[in-house]
This record gives structure tokens, sequence and C-alpha cells, in this order.
């Protein structure tokens, strides 16, 4: 609180206190010896006066009561034993009696002390012998009112002194300070205000002929340079909101071409998937109709002619051509909706290893062609889950997929792809933190740290998949992300280089609902930043 105090004065009353205290301290100083030494003589002059009455009653020898009243003065004589005697109800006696016999050559004792407002002296004088003892000893007593008068008197002379030199230093410290230090502070403080309120044109003009000068002039240029350096970085703004203006309506052309873009993409794709049904479903047509005649020229034993051979390896291919390319639009509708903010979630309660079953079977057809082995562990621990049950087989076919079409088939060494589900213990005391985990584990040739980093991007693909031996548009990944975020889970790569990969989905055992209405709110703010439009039931044709 006093620091407090403190710190809140104003320079001039810190600098006048910090003077004043000093000043006074100096005085006290000052003023200590003279007033000592003035005690000091009113004790030599009482001891002169003592001194003097002493040895006139001793030069007299006047033992009556008149010479006492005359010196205003009480003066005993006493014998060496009689002295003794009275020094056992007299203190200052018995320490002198005892100093004279300690000391020879000592021969007077004096004491000045205050009784009230009066001062009283008491000298005893000791009369020696020839050999040097003590024959007579002279007790003289006396009060003085005046000596102390003088010395109050003399005090009071002393503190008037001290206060008007202290006032006369005061004052005298307060013009100096004012003239040579709180002018120019004063000056800079109103040009620094001025500063602070936008006016860089205000100066400083300080003209003391020191440090105080220089440093107006030294604050003067910083001014002009501020100055000069602002209205630099206003000219600079002004160039910069012209550019800000040209690419806000660059950003916008930008905008609308991707919304054109993205709307293009999912109308085309859209449209492309109906004819592109209608050509896989006459080309099965076609391929039924090339394994019946195979069948029935078997049956009556004849040769299967070159022709009809060729047109089941051309009907295969274009199956498997419009196969692959009705799996890339797929792929786009699915990115299209997830971008438009259409998430839809229809919780239930599923089996993660009848499921995962089923999945193996209907993936085991493709690796059998390619001779990879679908290996199927699903521990007995794993509980039913609720969740979205056409996005959690949607996630993990692709990573199937994915690790059947980037497995390499082998005679040397069986390639194999494991899908293992399990039961995660809960990380806290919560039972309810509880969750599944699919892995899709293969031994193929891994995935490098670099490719890693951007395997989740849209149109992301690998190094070896970019010479056309592995279609695919980079968007199941990316897509089976996005899933996992809308059913609560998380997908996880673990793989390195030479030493196959897995991929990993960990859903909880239960869908929060409150977190799904979230979910859903994102996604729509997420569909109207890009400008989609909401899909409409009725135009989604997709199979489930």
């Amino acid at each position: 609180m006093r620091r407090h105090w403190i710190r809140n004065l104003s320079l001039s009353n810190k600098c006048l206190l910090l003077f004043g205290g000093a000043i006074t301290i100096l005085m006290l100083l000052a003023f200590t010896l003279p007033f000592f030494r003035m005690n000091g003589l009113v004790r030599a002059g009482q001891l002169e006066v003592c001194r003097d009455l002493a040895r006139a009653w001793v030069q007299f020898d006047r033992l009556d009561e008149e010479f006492s009243l005359l010196a205003g003065a009480s003066i005993r004589a006493y014998t060496p034993d009689e002295a003794s005697m009275a020094s056992s109800e007299d203190r200052f006696l018995e320490r002198a009696l005892s100093a004279f016999d300690r000391t020879p050559s000592l021969t007077e004792k004096f004491r000045a002390s205050w009784e009230g407002g009066t001062k009283r002296f008491q000298y005893i004088r000791a009369e020696r012998g020839p050999e040097g003892a003590i024959e007579r000893v002279v007790y003289l007593e006396r009060r003085s009112g005046g000596a102390a008068i003088q010395l109050f008197v003399n005090g009071i002379y002393l503190l008037a002194a001290g206060f008007v030199v202290l006032a006369v230093a005061v004052l005298l410290f307060q013009g100096i300070l004012t003239r040579i230090i709180l002018s120019p502070v004063r000056s800079l403080r109103q040009t620094a205000d001025s500063v602070r309120d936008g006016d860089l044109a205000v100066r400083s003009d300080i003209q003391t002929g020191d440090e105080f000068e220089e440093l107006a002039e030294t604050f003067n240029l910083m001014l002009s340079e501020l100055q000069i350096r602002q209205d630099q970085l206003r000219s600079i703004n002004a160039a910069l909101d012209g550019r800000l203006a040209e690419m806000a309506e660059v950003n916008k052309g930008l905008a609308r071409a991707a919304e054109i873009k993205g709307e293009f993409v999912a109308n085309v794709s859209h449209e492309l998937r109906t004819p592109m049904n209608s050509i896989l479903g006459f080309a099965e047509l076609l391929q039924e109709i090339s394994r019946a005649e195979r069948e029935r020229l078997h049956e009556e034993h004849q040769s299967t002619p070159v022709a009809l051979a060729k047109r089941e390896r051309y009907l295969e291919n274009i199956i498997g051509a419009g196969r692959t390319l009705l799996e890339m639009i797929e792929s786009l509708l699915e990115m299209a909706k997830l971008e438009a903010g259409r998430v839809d979630i229809k919780v239930e309660p599923i089996s993660v290893g009848q499921t995962c079953e089923g999945l193996a079977a209907l993936i085991d057809p493709l690796a059998r062609r390619k001779g990879v082995e679908i290996r199927l562990d699903v521990r007995t621990d794993v509980p039913i889950i609720e969740t979205d049950s056409k996005k959690f087989s949607q996630i993990v076919f692709n990573l199937l997929s994915n690790a059947v079409k980037f497995t390499p088939g082998g005679a040397e060494e069986r390639s194999r792809v494991t899908l293992r589900a399990e039961r995660l213990a809960p990380s806290g005391l919560d039972s309810s933190d509880a969750r599944v985990r699919v892995s899709v584990i293969d031994n193929g040739p891994g995935i490098s740290g670099d490719d890693q980093k951007k395997l989740f991007e849209k149109f992301s693909r690998l190094d070896r998949d970019r010479d056309g031996s592995q279609p695919g548009t980079g968007l199941g990944l990316a897509i089976s992300r996005e899933l996992a975020v809308v059913i609560q889970g998380d997908l996880q790569l673990v793989s390195e280089e030479g030493h196959g990969s897995m991929f990993s989905l960990i859903v909880p055992l239960k869908l929060d609902p409150e977190q799904i209405r979230t979910t859903q709110l994102e996604a729509k703010f997420r569909g109207s930043l890009t400008g989609r439009r909401d899909w409409d039931e009725s135009t989604d044709t997709s199979p489930d």
C-alpha cells in the first residue's frame, strides 16, 4: 500500500520528498554537534561557578547559612568519616569517594541532572593533606532554573534556524528543479501525449543547451521518420486495398467456378450411373447368352468356336471396365454428397462378426482370382455394436478392396489379407469408453512415411499407382476417413515399407446422439460454405 502511494506521486513531488528528507537528515546531523557543544559550554560554566563558590567558601571558612543563601547553594563540609557515613544515602557522594580513593590526583567531581524543569548541579571537592590523604570533603549542591530556560531557548533558536534553512533550501530546489528538469520533462510529455492521440506533426521545442535539448532533437527526428513511414504505409495500404479488391473479385470467380465444377461433377456422375448400369446389365446378359451357347456346344461335344471365345473375353473386359468405372462414379457421388453436407446416420445394432464374415465372402472371389488368401480373425468377445451399418460396411469393404488390389499375388510366398475384429479395453475406469477395432492387415509392399502423410487426401494416389495399372480416383481412403468421423470412429494406419500395412477402424460400442446432431450441423454448415445444394432423396438412386 505504501509503495503504491509513493508510485502514484508525480516526479516533482518525489524529488521534493527525497530532497526534503535528505536536507532534514543533513540539518539534524549539522545541528546535533552545536547542540551538544552548547550543552557542554553550559555545563563547563556551571562547573566553574560551583568551583568558585566552593573555593570562596573554603577561603572564608563560613559555615553559617548566610553564605549559602547568598550563593544560592547548599554547601557542607565532611570529615572523611562523616563523608563515608553520608555516602550511604547519597549515591553520587559514594561514587565520588570511591573515585578519590582510586585516583589520588583527583580532587573534584561534578554532575548535572534534571529535576522536573530545574537543572540540579552537584559538586564535591576533596581537600588533601601534604601526603595526599583526604582531610576534608566539601559538598556543594545548587539548582538553576535559568540554565534550563537557557537550554530551551537555545534549542528553539536552533529549530527555528533549521526550519528557515529547510524552507529556503526547498524553495531554491523547487525553482531549480522546475527550471532545469521539470519544464523540459513536461514539454516532452505533452509532445508524447499529442503523438499518442495521432498528431505526428507536433514537435518538441526545448532550448536548455543540455541533454534535454539533445533528447528533444532526437525525439523530433524520430517523429519525422515516423511521419515519413506512416505516409509510406498509407500509400502501401491504398495499393493493397486495390489489390485486395481485385483478389476478392478473383476469389468470387474461383468460388463460383468451384461451385460449378462440383455441381458438374455431381450431376454428370449421377447421370452417368444410369446408362452405366444399363451397359453392365446388357453386357452381363450377353455374357449369360455366351455361356449358355458354350454349354450347349459342350453338351453336343462340339469345339468352342474362336469367335465365341473372343466374344466371352471381350464381354469380360467390358464388364470389368464397366464395374471399375461404376466404382469411380460411386466414389465421386459419395464425395459430392459429403461435401454438400448431406450426412444421414441410421443407427441400428449390428453383429461385427457376421458383418466381417459377409464382407470377407464378398471380396473372396476377387482375391482368389488374384492369388490372395483372405483370412478372418474375429475374437469371441466382440459385442453387438450400435452404429450405421451401411457406412461401417463401406469403410471396411473399401479397406479390404484396397488391400487385395495392392497386395501382389505370388507363388513362392502366398499373399494374404487378414480381416481382424477385436474389442479394446476402456482407457479409464469408465466402462462406456470401450471400443471395437476392425483391422485389415496385408503382407504387401507397405507404404513409405512420405506417402502415409498424403494417403488420406482427396485424389491422392501413390507413386506406384500412377502408371494406370491400378485404376481408381484416389477418393476411397478420403471418403473412408470422412465416414469414420461421421460414425464417431477413427481410421488409423500402421505401415512400414517392405513389411505390409495395417488399416484399422476404431468405433465406439454405441453412438452418442448429441454428437450425431453436432456432426450433422457441422456438415450442413460446411456444405453451405462450399456453395453446394442439398441432395434430394428423390434424385439419389445409389444402391444401399
